[in-house]
């Protein structure tokens, strides 16, 4: 990469003369064979992130200029601050960029640091880890709109205590200041490790977690705010993720944006219905979970090919809203064979889980609700939840016995359940059934413990317990 650095000496102030030198070259780089890194704010002594740790001192040699590829193994170094990335920077073909404590980085309008980007697939790393008391700092140059820091797997990002500022100025970014893309294979791919990083007024979105990108294991921390600044065009969420980056996604602060909800945009796999691949947890967050871009979007648990069970769980407390038309689906498909999808939602009288309508103005059967196809597992459990606004048309003809027509449920259930696994749970709001149960198979009575509340159809349906007949008169419900 081609690297400018200018020195300006004490000459220049007494003489009136800009007597500036100015060099190119690797002068911030060790490569093979090549020299270290100039030593900088990092080198002084004190344990990192200590009580005797330094804290960061005026830079001394700066400002570097960067542009282009990174060649082999390149340092920021505080002591070369401001480093300004005038045209995209480029980490690939396996280089490492690592960016000092203390350094600060200004980019020029709508420029990038990509890794393992552009020619994928590709490999590059990046790795900027501060200290509390030596933070990092990368924001636009004299407030220009900076595009992102964007991360290709299987390149990979390391980021500690970084604060990142006025980005999202790319194009076909959703205006995100962090924007990872996984490689479109099924599974989650961890490309990107957060520890006490800031995410501050994004022209869109803070982040973009996408095509199976997932955070690093240990990942911790992420504080998003301001996002949605380039106003009523722009992505107003803190974060945009899929469902492969749900059980990895971090804990933090999502508030202070333009719409405080988290994004969560069903992928899918490469299997048709297939969703969340591998065993996962919705984690509470603060604020809730908006499912889907656009109206109709489900989120699938299970589908994997090899059959393998997935279990999908969610916290207490956890808030999930559906867009009309939308839904949760414990496995799509509807098949004799046991599930590949488990659910496990369990919360608690004082920190209840809550699945409604993402509407300003809900409205009963605003959001399909919770389907289970498939033999069912005996992991289920639901429990402590709040369903409400559900029962929205389900485009489904189910077995019953009951004396219906239509079989739309806030729960529907097109196998035989093992057991009463609903328990505590209030239905509220309900545009058709609470429970449907449609399948040949034993009935299974969830009505004690569970609260129905100005739910239109039946508390619960009956099933076709006898393949061939049904009571006649047909009971009203169950």
């Amino acid at each position: 990469m081609k690297t400018f650095r200018r020195v300006c000496g004490l000459a220049a102030a007494l003489t009136l003369l800009a007597a500036c030198e100015s060099s190119s070259g690797e002068g911030t780089s060790s490569g093979p064979g090549g020299p270290g890194p100039t030593p900088g704010n990092g080198e002084q002594p004190g344990e990192p992130g200590g009580p005797d740790e330094p804290a960061c001192v005026a830079p001394t040699s700066g400002p570097t200029i960067h542009q282009g590829d990174v060649e082999g193994d390149e340092v920021w170094t505080a002591a070369g601050s401001p480093h300004v990335v005038a045209y995209d920077v480029r980490v690939r073909n396996g280089a490492k960029l690592t960016i000092e404590p203390c350094a600060d980085v200004q980019l020029a309008k709508k420029a990038h640091i990509q890794i393992a980007f552009p020619g994928t697939p590709n490999t590059g790393a990046l790795v900027a880890e501060g200290t509390a008391k030596r933070p990092i700092k990368i924001h636009g140059q004299e407030g220009a709109r900076w595009a992102s820091l964007y991360v290709h797997a299987p390149g990979t990002a390391r980021l500690a205590h970084v604060t990142f500022e006025g980005g999202g100025g790319g194009d076909f970014e959703d205006g995100a200041t962090l924007h990872a893309l996984g490689d479109g294979v099924d599974g989650s791919d961890p490309i990107v490790f957060v520890d006490n990083v800031t995410i501050e007024g994004s022209f869109g979105t803070g982040a973009w977690i996408h095509r199976g990108a997932s955070f690093i294991k240990g990942s911790k921390d992420l504080t998003i705010a301001g996002s949605g600044a380039g106003g009523a065009s722009a992505s107003p969420y803190p974060i945009e993720i899929s469902e492969h980056a749900l059980d990895s996604l971090p804990n933090g602060r999502f508030t202070g944006n333009a719409d405080d909800r988290i994004l969560l945009d069903p992928e899918g796999g490469q299997t048709a219905g297939s969703g969340i691949l591998e065993d996962a947890t919705i984690h509470e967050r603060g604020v809730p979970y908006l499912v889907g871009r656009s109206n109709g979007a489900r989120l699938n648990v299970g589908g994997r090919p090899d059959g393998k069970l997935v279990t999908a769980t969610i916290e207490p407390g956890v808030v999930m809203q559906f867009r009309a038309g939308g839904g949760l689906n414990v496995q799509h498909f509807t098949t004799e064979e046991p599930s590949t999808a488990a659910l496990r939602a369990i919360g608690t009288a004082a920190k209840p889980i809550v699945l409604t309508s993402a509407k300003a103005a809900p409205a009963a059967g605003d959001w399909r609700g919770v389907w289970f196809g498939g033999a069912l597992q005996p992991t289920n459990a639901i429990e402590h939840v709040r369903i409400e606004y559900a029962g929205g048309d389900c485009g489904c003809i189910l077995l019953t016995c009951s004396n219906i027509t239509e079989h739309e449920g806030a729960i529907i259930f097109t196998a035989p359940p093992p057991a009463a696994f609903v328990k505590n749970t209030t239905f509220f709001d309900i545009a058709g059934h609470a429970i449907t149960e449609g399948y040949d198979g034993g009935f299974v009575d969830f009505r004690p413990t569970n609260v129905f509340e100005s739910v239109a159809g039946c508390e619960q349906t009956r099933p076709r317990e006898n393949p061939t007949t049904c009571p006649a008169p047909r009971p009203a419900c169950d």
